[in-house]
């Protein structure tokens, strides 16, 4: 009577195995997208066709919309900015025309969690607004720094974003203190499940490879792992590869700001042993805005969840006020995007 009763079960577990496999399989295979979406970045706001709008929305950045232009075309290494504050916050450049608008939108947030359509819009350069603070812009920094290494570490990040991400560090970087860009390709270990929905995109390949060679300079630098590693793990293999005197990581989605190197290669200058974090700004993941943020520094609460404190007054009297570096005194203190030597 055992035996029968194994049997079955077994066999039941068997055929639940089997349904389940079959229901996933045609789950991912029904929803995976039948093709890529190509798109061609443009200076600034883009030019549009006005046809028929298919689901017409708009984000909540402010201004006019640009009038139509040029055809799209793609933008060179270190193309003029002037003149693109207005379109990268028009209305216009969220709006849905047509259905390929509507799928690479939605296909964004659930694969970013970002709007790509406006990324894409918005082109590989962009003016941003200087949001330090006056003391800030005052300030005079020593010209013998050490030079940088940039550390980018990527894994199926949107084409246009990790592309400004690049830019923004050549554009806004003094070429004496940017010693190289090392743009390292890992791979997150996700569950099955993400894995099998988001497999590695084409366009961070020869796509990428391509772009490169035409447009970007020789101190920009690709790595690829041969298997697959976490961001930690990528990020100890790009410095390996990294022969800068202090290695900076940065995220492969984000845009730096002006004079953003200086203030914090100036601390390691003084103590080697130095680690030090920026402010970070704010990028709304809508509309793409850019906006300043509150002085604040990464922590954990007893849930061990990550959380920004602000920082106390009585850590802000010093002589230099507001712009005098923090210190980070408590353990849980943590740094998002750090720099070390």
């Amino acid at each position: 009577m055992g035996s029968v009763t194994l049997r079955y079960f077994c066999y039941g577990c068997l055929f639940t195995s089997v349904t389940w496999t079959l229901l996933l399989f045609l789950y991912f295979t029904l929803s995976q997208e039948s093709q890529p979406f190509k798109y061609v970045p443009v200076p600034g706001g883009q030019s549009f066709s006005y046809q028929r709008r298919f689901q017409p929305r708009f984000t909540r950045g402010p201004g006019p919309p640009p009038p139509p232009e040029d055809p799209p075309r793609e933008q060179p290494h270190r193309a003029p900015a002037q003149g693109r504050k207005a379109a990268d916050l028009s209305p216009e450049m969220g709006m849905i025309f047509n259905e390929q608008d509507q799928e690479i939108r939605d296909m964004g947030y659930h694969k970013h969690a970002f709007n790509v359509l406006i990324s894409n819009r918005l082109g590989y350069h962009r003016d941003l607004p200087d949001t330090r603070n006056e003391k800030c812009k005052e300030k005079v920094y020593p010209l013998a720094l050490p030079s940088a290494s940039v550390v980018i570490c990527f894994f199926n990040e949107a084409f246009s974003a990790l592309l400004r991400t690049v830019h923004s560090v050549l554009d806004r970087t003094p070429a004496y203190l940017l010693h190289e860009i090392i743009l390292m390709s890992v791979g997150v270990v996700f569950w099955l499940l993400t894995v099998l929905s988001f497999p590695p995109t084409a366009d961070l390949k020869e796509e990428l490879d391509t772009y490169m060679q035409q447009n970007l300079p020789a101190k920009v630098k690709l790595v690829r792992n041969e298997k697959r590693e976490g961001l930690i793990r990528g990020r100890v293999i790009g410095a390996s590869h990294a022969t800068g005197e202090v290695l900076v990581f940065l995220d492969s989605h984000c845009e730096v700001n002006e004079m953003w190197l200086q203030p914090l290669l100036t601390p390691i200058k003084e103590d080697r042993r130095t680690v030090v974090c920026p402010v970070i700004d704010i990028i709304s993941a809508d509309t793409l805005v850019y906006s300043p943020s509150p002085i604040v520094r990464g922590g954990f609460n007893w849930g061990l969840h990550f959380k920004w404190d602000p920082v106390p007054l009585s850590e802000l009297r010093s002589p230099e006020g507001s712009i005098a570096p923090i210190r980070a005194l408590e353990s849980t203190h943590q740094i998002a995007n750090g720099k070390v030597q």
